[in-house]
């Protein structure tokens, strides 16, 4: 499918309430279908709650488990893409984004970078992703998921799009860090730089997924967006309020990106491998 219409829901959730959560997801997707959406995508955690702490091993649930029923049946019409806790075969409990897809569902991606600073204590809690792996969804073609403190390391959106990858989704929980004096809010620009200058660089779609609303300390901002290829703004949606929005994800426009400016394709990959392999082999211990 060239053509694609993808929806942003930018929620609040419940904490550690993931059959609360879950039923705002059904109502939400059903509503989606009824409008012929062909994919939606919720923020990270969306299922659980971000602020989970100890409860993660608890409610932490493998992607086989008959709680994740109702989300496979609604995916026969649409693509589902959402955050939860995943319980691994080896019993590992990582903050996840799952992909529910025609009556299937897989773990598309394991969040790799787990800040543990500031306000932040996910390493605590969490086990981190080992692999960045772009997958291929029958209605959005070849796409690449991160969670949150993953876009901020470019190795993850760079593997990502050199596997193929012309759409990135960044699904977030990100809370606000205020500034006395500030009349922006110094995360909301610096997310909006990355968003635009990653779409820019790799000719692709960017697919920002934030949360809203308040868990104990943290107040979440929302200001989801989706970039074009060419790094252009495409629809952004308001702060600190639940809000959807809709865009057209269009692989042609990503071909006109990459013919008008060849940037990404002219990437020597062996070159970049190699001084790789270099650096790490010289780092000091």
């Amino acid at each position: 499918m060239h053509r694609s219409r993808l929806r942003i829901a930018q929620t609040d959730c419940v904490l550690a309430n993931f059959e609360e959560n879950l039923a705002q997801h059904r109502t939400m997707i059903e509503q989606a279908i009824d409008d012929d959406i062909h994919a939606i995508a919720f923020p990270e955690l969306s299922l659980t709650g971000y602020n989970v702490q100890d409860a993660a091993q608890d409610i932490a649930l493998h992607v086989d488990d008959k709680a994740f029923d109702p989300l496979k049946e609604l995916s026969r019409e649409i693509t589902i893409i959402c955050g939860g806790i995943e319980l691994s075969d080896d019993y590992g409990v990582y903050n996840s984004a799952f992909l529910f897809e025609d009556g299937h569902a897989q773990s598309a991606h394991r969040k790799i970078y787990l800040p543990t600073y500031g306000m932040f204590e996910e390493l605590r809690y969490f086990s981190a992703g080992q692999k960045i792996e772009a997958i291929t969804s029958r209605r959005l073609g070849k796409i690449g998921i991160a969670i949150c403190e993953d876009m901020w390391h470019v190795s993850v959106p760079y593997l990502l799009a050199h596997q193929g990858a012309k759409l990135l989704f960044v699904l977030m929980s990100s809370p606000l860090r205020l500034t006395p004096g500030e009349k922006k809010p110094a995360i909301v620009q610096q997310w909006q730089q990355i968003i635009s200058t990653y779409s820019f660089l790799f000719s692709s779609y960017v697919a920002c997924v934030n949360r809203v609303g308040n868990e104990d300390s943290f107040t979440y901002w929302g200001n989801s967006s989706v970039a074009g290829p060419d790094g252009t703004p495409l629809v952004t949606a308001p702060l600190f309020k639940q809000h959807c929005i809709d865009t057209i994800i269009d692989l042609d426009s990503v071909k006109q990106a990459r013919l008008h400016s060849s940037h990404f394709l002219d990437e020597d990959l062996r070159l970049f491998a190699a001084e790789l392999r270099d650096i790490m082999t010289c780092r000091p211990n």
